[in-house]
């Protein structure tokens, strides 16, 4: 099966950034599963901030408590940061070699 248009686009970038890509899945690296990891937080916190919401801070993610931080929201704003996760989270499958039509399709 092959890779969706945006899933090679990523791929272009992580290579051009001297990231791995494995041509079939793989558990990567200690270092490559903390980048995503960080990545993935990074951006999921910028889509919430977007959207108006406020993280408290909590031990763990069952302890967070959400707040509206907003009355108003920048829509372009949300729908930038939605597009930086997908970007992500399509890269970390990457990083994992796992082609994404494999688990969009399922």
């Amino acid at each position: 099966m092959t890779k969706t248009a945006h899933q090679q686009r990523i791929e272009e970038f992580m290579s051009f950034a001297g990231q791995e890509l494995p041509n079939s899945p793989t558990l990567p690296d200690e270092n490559t599963r903390l980048l995503r990891a960080r990545l993935v937080l990074e951006e999921a916190i910028e889509l919430v901030d977007a959207m108006g919401i406020k993280i408290n801070n909590g031990l763990s993610l069952s302890q967070l408590k959400l707040t509206i931080c907003k009355p108003s929201i920048d829509l372009s704003e949300v729908a930038k940061e939605a597009a930086d996760l997908s970007v992500v989270t399509i890269g970390t499958l990457s990083a994992f070699g796992i082609r994404d039509n494999e688990v969009l399709e399922m």
